[in-house]
Order: C-alpha cells, then structure tokens, then sequence
C-alpha cells in the first residue's frame, strides 16, 4: 500500500511539474566518443539519456539542475591478450544548469559538474568532471559536452566529447 500511495504522489508532482510552463525543462539524448589514455589506451562510443532543468531568477537568468546516465563500450588499441579487448563502461551524473541571456529568445547553456556523479570503466571506479554548453532553439535545444573523469585508483584516466540533442517541455512564450 506505501509503494503505491508513494507512486501517486510521485506521479502527480511530475505530471504538476510539466504542466507549469516556466524555465527550461527538458529531456535529451546524446551521443559520445570516449576514449581512454593511460592504462587502457581504448576509444569508443557510448549514448546517454538526460533531464534538464532550470528556473528562471531574472529575465536574463535561470538555475537549476541537470540528471544524466548512460552507458557504452571502447575498444583497446593495442590489447593484453585476445580475451582483453573490449571494455563497458558506465555513468550517472547530476550537476548546475544554467541559462544566461534573454530566457524567451534563444538563451544560452552552460552546465557543470565537479564529481556529483559515478562512472565504471573496466572495473575501476572513476568520477566524471563534466562542463556542458549549448543553446535553445525554440523547443529544441543543442549542448556539447566534455568530460574528464580520473579513477580512484588512479589506474584509468579518461576523456568524452559529447554531444546532446534535447527537446524542452517548459514554454517560455508570454
């Protein structure tokens, strides 16, 4: 019975949260190209799947957040042995998300993330600095993405340029 009340509120506070159209509120997709240059020396691809979310201060200003996770594999350059040549990796992070500019004319996005997330890359535990960039174009909008992430073992040392397509949900036209 919990779960369920639980669920209902869950549900009706997003279904609330799409239904006010103030800010950027968005879900994205985008595609990366990892690569990996100390231990493994890989490179590959990946795709991840984001919310975005920002509430606007000012005319010329909205803060908020931004969720993201995604997943894929890279493939060494010069492998150990023939059973050593591919690898999975794996990230979920959270950071700031801005808009600067005028909020109902194409604003601008920047986003950051200082290691508020967790990644796997062939076992090693890494956290990802993330800074995104990007502008909105009516409804859609488009962010780039670097990312830098360093294991805790100080075994794996990783780079991803990346690149997300999104569509906004919160209408900014008065």
């Amino acid at each position: 019975m919990k779960k369920i009340f639980f669920i209902a509120i869950a549900l009706i506070i997003s279904v609330q949260s799409f239904a006010q159209h103030t800010g950027l509120k968005g879900l994205n997709v985008g595609v990366g190209v990892p690569f990996e240059c100390y231990d493994l020396k890989a490179a590959g691809a990946d795709l991840h799947i984001g919310f975005d979310r920002a509430y606007p201060i000012s005319d010329q200003f909205a803060l908020g957040f931004y969720l993201s996770g995604g997943g894929g594999v890279l493939g060494a350059f010069h492998p150990y042995n023939e059973y050593d040549r591919v690898y999975s990796m794996i990230k979920l992070s959270a950071g700031l998300m801005m808009e600067i500019g005028d909020l109902d004319d194409k604003p601008f996005l920047l986003g950051f993330s200082p290691c508020l997330g967790v990644g796997l890359l062939d076992m090693d535990l890494v956290l990802p600095i993330e800074i995104r960039f990007g502008r909105v174009l009516n409804n859609w909008y488009v962010m780039g993405e670097l990312t830098y992430g360093c294991s805790l073992a100080h075994e794996t040392v990783g780079f991803e340029p990346c690149i997300r397509v999104g569509y906004n949900f919160g209408n900014k036209k008065k």
